[in-house]
C-alpha cells in the first residue's frame, strides 16, 4: 500500500480559491443576463460553479490537485518524448495552457490537437499558430477541432491534395475551392482539375487556410468571438479552475 502525502501552502491555496470565486462571480453575473430564458445553459453554469465551491475544502482541494497535476505531468512527458527536449516540452505546455484559457476549446482538445500535429510532422514552433488557424475555422463552423487537424495533417503527410481531401474540406463548409481559385487565378469550377493534376500541394492548401483566417478573412479571430459567448465563457472558467489546481 502506498501512502501519498500532499503538502499545500494553505494561504496560497486560499488566495487562489478566492481569486477563482471572483472570476466565477463575474462570469456568472455576465452569463445570467443572457441566459434567463435558457434553462439548459443555466444548468451547465450551475454545475460549473458547483465544481468551484466543491474545491473550498482543503481536503477536497488536495485530491483535485493530485488528479489535475497528474494529468498535466502525463502531457508533459508525452511532449518531452515527442520533442526530445524538456525545455521545448515545458514551453509548449505553457503556450497550450494559455491558449486553452483564452479560447472556447478545452485543454484536452488543444493538447490532443498539438500531439496530432507533431505526429503529422509540424515543427514545434508552428504548432500553436496552426492550432489557432484551424481553431478559428472550427469555431466559425462549429466542427470538432481534431477533425480539421486530421484533414490538415493527412494533407501534409501526402504532400498534396487529392479530390477526396477537397471534398472533405468542402463537405464541412470550408470554402477551400473558392480560396484556391483566387490563389491560382482560375474559376472555382476549375479547381477540381488542378487537384486531380496534382498541382495543389500542401503549401498551397495551407496558404488558402491562412488567407481565410488572416485579417479580412471570413474566419479571422472567430475563436476570440466564440470565447465571448455563454458556452465559451463557461469553457474558459473550467480551464481557469484546471489551471489553478495545476499551479497549486
Amino acid at each position: 500500500m502506498i501512502n501519498l502525502t500532499v503538502v499545500i501552502d494553505n494561504d496560497e491555496a486560499v488566495r487562489k480559491l478566492h481569486e477563482l470565486q471572483k472570476v466565477a462571480k463575474e462570469t456568472t453575473s455576465s452569463v445570467v443576463k443572457d441566459s434567463e430564458r435558457m434553462d439548459a445553459t443555466w444548468r451547465q453554469m450551475r454545475n460549473t460553479i458547483m465544481s468551484v465551491t466543491a474545491g473550498l475544502s482543503l481536503a477536497g482541494l488536495a485530491k483535485q490537485v493530485v488528479s489535475v497535476r497528474g494529468e498535466v505531468q502525463q502531457l508533459e512527458v508525452a511532449f518531452e518524448t515527442m520533442l526530445g527536449s524538456k525545455q521545448k516540452a515545458d514551453q509548449m505546455m505553457s503556450e497550450i495552457i494559455e491558449l486553452a484559457a483564452k479560447t472556447p476549446f478545452g485543454l484536452q482538445d488543444v493538447s490532443n490537437g498539438a500531439k496530432m500535429l507533431l505526429a503529422y510532422g509540424s515543427a514545434a514552433e508552428e504548432v500553436v499558430d496552426e492550432i489557432k488557424m484551424l481553431g478559428n475555422i472550427a469555431s466559425g463552423l462549429s466542427i470538432p477541432l481534431n477533425d480539421l487537424i486530421y484533414l490538415y495533417g493527412t494533407t501534409r503527410t501526402q504532400g498534396r491534395m487529392f479530390t477526396q481531401d477537397l471534398r472533405q474540406f468542402m463537405g464541412r463548409g470550408i470554402p477551400l475551392a473558392e480560396e484556391l481559385a483566387k490563389q491560382f487565378g482560375v474559376a472555382k469550377d476549375e479547381v477540381g482539375g488542378l487537384v486531380t493534376a496534382g498541382r495543389v500541394g500542401f503549401e498551397e492548401m495551407r496558404e488558402a487556410l491562412v488567407a481565410m483566417t488572416s485579417e479580412g478573412g471570413k474566419f479571422n479571430d472567430l475563436m476570440e468571438k466564440q470565447s465571448q459567448t455563454i458556452s465559451g465563457q463557461i469553457s474558459n472558467l473550467g480551464d481557469s479552475i484546471y489551471q489553478m489546481f495545476n499551479e497549486i
